[in-house]
């Protein structure tokens, strides 16, 4: 619960807002250096397979506010999917990206499947991402690029990243972080209003 009071729900929230999110897209699309670029601001050219998945906490400071999120990276091999491995993942995720390789079109074929196992598990919201940027030969969108997936699934934003030269990881961070601000400000905005 928070405090009614403007100041003190302001104070609560940079001590105490704290959410999950999850890192979904089949492997290899980039999701683990992702993580990486954004938690330490270098570049890992390599990395093994994520198994299952892999957790990490990060401290995103926005404004007024400090949010602690709970990051959750999911391998994306086929195998884990048909184990039934993700599902318990996403429970309590406030959000979800999916991510997909510039490099390799046919990994936003999976986005569709990553959605639907994301908003069947949980009420999160989703924000979709291009990988692998600075190799995609100057593939590029927009969100309106995928306006049939926007519309089923109701992505958020899209954004394009380069986890070797760090383009765009700040930006996914920062939508992160102004999606959980607001969804925590609107949920107790309509539990006063309940309580009124």
């Amino acid at each position: 619960m928070f405090p009614k009071n403007n100041y003190l729900m302001k104070w609560w929230l940079r001590v105490k807002l704290l959410a999950k999110v999850v890192l979904a897209g089949d492997g290899g699309v980039g999701k683990t250096t992702l993580i990486h670029r954004y938690i330490t601001n270098s570049f890992i050219d390599s990395t093994k397979l994520t198994i299952g998945a892999a957790f990490h906490t990060h401290e995103i400071e926005m404004g007024e506010h400090s949010v602690l999120t709970q990051i959750w990276d999911l391998g994306g091999q086929e195998q884990f999917k048909q184990m039934g491995l993700f599902d318990r993942y996403f429970k309590g995720a406030t959000v979800t990206v999916i991510m997909f390789d510039l490099t390799r079109l046919n990994t936003l074929n999976s986005v569709p499947e990553w959605a639907e196992l994301a908003v069947n598990s949980s009420n999160t919201k989703l924000i979709l991402v291009g990988g692998k940027k600075d190799l995609a030969n100057g593939i590029t969108f927009t969100l309106d690029s995928f306006k049939d997936l926007t519309d089923k699934y109701k992505f958020e934003c899209y954004h394009e990243t380069s986890s070797a030269t760090g383009e765009g990881v700040a930006d996914v961070f920062n939508s992160i972080a102004n999606i959980i601000i607001d969804t925590t400000i609107e949920k107790q905005n309509n539990e006063n209003k309940e309580k009124d």
